[in-house]
């Protein structure tokens, strides 16, 4: 029976290792797959914060020309906005 019982006691040890061995490896793809995603995402987040700069460059850029060549319809316009606000406010 003694022989029986190692035998059985061996087989369980086995498997327990081999469940150990997967996990370990599930684990570990796991880690690996989530540093992928994460240098995905920051990847994409920095390209998205240099084309939300660059976008904002060029309309600032192009308002001041529009500013610089159209001075009294800006101005009018400018004014036309805040008095609609103004008056949305109250």
């Amino acid at each position: 029976m003694s022989t029986e019982s190692n035998t059985i006691q061996n087989t369980l040890q086995h498997v327990g290792d081999d469940i150990r061995n997967r996990f370990a490896d599930i684990a570990s793809r796991v880690r690996a797959e989530a540093q992928h995603a994460k240098d995905a995402v920051g990847t994409t987040l920095q390209e998205q914060r240099e084309f939300a700069a660059e976008t904002l460059s060029k309309a600032g850029k192009r308002a001041t020309h529009l500013t610089r060549r159209y001075p009294i319809p800006i101005f009018a316009a400018a004014l036309v906005i805040g008095f609609m606000l103004g008056r949305i406010r109250r």
